[in-house]
């Protein structure tokens, strides 16, 4: 009955905290995030974590069984570290950057659109497929919203934001530590705000963090993880309230734990002529996040109160947890990053559904008349 309870309240699988194969795959995630630490590579507790349990699982041909979500707790962590960095001017500041965030999101997926025509006619892959595979929203999100959707091949889908999310993670941080745009500064000398004490407040905070995002995630809202605790927290930095600090290395376990999930998420299935797909759909990636670099660069020119850094940062196609993670390393404008990234994942959510879905009705009926008169 106890275990019965326990599972209810936190959400774990008590079996799956004692296998040994888990167990072995934790182990060399964290030897990975050591190692590019040690290597003094960006986002080291991020990417080692991931690489080292791709490898993992492609070695011992195993996948284990998370005993709770990884990547829920990390994000727990992260939307807390995030919501630190609110403040009255900041929360004015966002919504001074509506107008902008609106046509860079419409110019992003505009771009997406275009990239995911020549997709498909370079893979000979169905166009829906590639449209839906290649608009930057959250791997988990884009496939239920294409499952909504008739003729759309849910592997292609997957393949594709799969390649995206991975170049993303992969091209965009070594692109931010370039001299292109951190300078000369040494990745290994760059400060944080995370500390090395533990406050029990802290704890008390997360434990309520944790209730918040329980009920944010009933309501269907995205990332629940990550938005209920970053509201939170920043409703308390807001009306003055002194919160505790992230530690570094909770925020080291934190990256982790979500380097872990990637990890596990990169399987990229069973698909036809896969080498000139991949390859197609990494190019395209890299692609997208080149044009993000365009468009951070035209938006430091028509707002000079934002760095290149930051505006690279929050346009960048990648997960909204990640790229924070990768602003905070490099001192970035948290909040704007944030903003930016959940603006575009709202706005894909709420209103690319339907454009899609009334866009391939159309396209199905003109080539419906075209067959007729045929």
């Amino acid at each position: 009955m106890m275990k019965e309870v326990v599972y209810y309240i936190l959400n774990i699988n008590l079996e799956g905290i004692f296998s040994m194969s888990l167990l072995f795959m934790c182990i060399t995630a964290l030897l990975g995030g050591m190692i590019f630490q040690l290597c003094h590579l960006p986002l080291a507790w991020l990417l080692g974590p991931m690489f080292s349990t791709i490898i993992y699982v492609r070695i011992t041909k195993n996948s284990p069984t998370l005993p709770f979500s990884f990547r829920d707790i990390g994000l727990l962590v992260i939307g807390y570290m995030i919501g630190i960095q609110f403040t009255e001017e900041t929360l004015v500041d966002m919504f001074t950057h509506l107008p902008s965030m609106l046509f860079m999101t419409i110019i992003m997926i505009v771009f997406s659109l275009l990239l995911a025509y020549i997709t498909s006619k370079m893979t000979k892959s169905n166009l829906k497929s590639t449209v839906a595979g290649s608009i930057p929203g959250g791997l988990s999100q884009m496939i239920a919203i294409s499952a909504e959707i008739k003729g759309i091949d849910l592997t292609v889908v997957t393949v594709i934001q799969i390649s995206r999310i991975l170049s993303v993670i992969i091209f965009v941080p070594f692109l931010v530590y370039s001299p292109l745009l951190y300078g000369n500064k040494d990745s290994v000398n760059v400060t944080t705000t995370t500390v090395d004490s533990y406050h029990w407040i802290m704890f008390v905070l997360l434990v309520i963090c944790y209730i918040i995002a329980r009920l944010v995630k009933k309501w269907r809202f995205p990332a629940p993880f990550m938005i209920g605790p970053l509201l939170f927290i920043a409703i308390l930095s807001i009306i003055k309230i002194e919160i505790p600090p992230i530690p570094s290395d909770l925020t080291r376990i934190a990256q982790a734990l979500i380097g872990i999930h990637l990890g596990l998420q990169i399987k990229f299935g069973d698909i036809n002529n896969k080498t000139k797909f991949l390859s197609t759909a990494f190019v395209s990636s890299i692609l997208l996040v080149l044009f993000s670099l365009l468009l951070g660069f035209v938006l430091t020119q028509f707002n000079h109160d934002i760095s290149m850094l930051t505006a690279f940062i929050g346009l960048a196609p990648g997960g909204m947890a990640e790229m924070a993670v990768l602003g905070q390393s490099v001192d970035a404008d948290l909040p704007i990053i944030t903003t930016y990234q959940l603006f575009r994942l709202l706005f894909i959510l709420f209103c690319v559904p339907f454009l899609m879905k009334w866009g391939f009705q159309k396209a199905d009926r003109l080539r419906g008349k075209k067959q007729k008169t045929s």
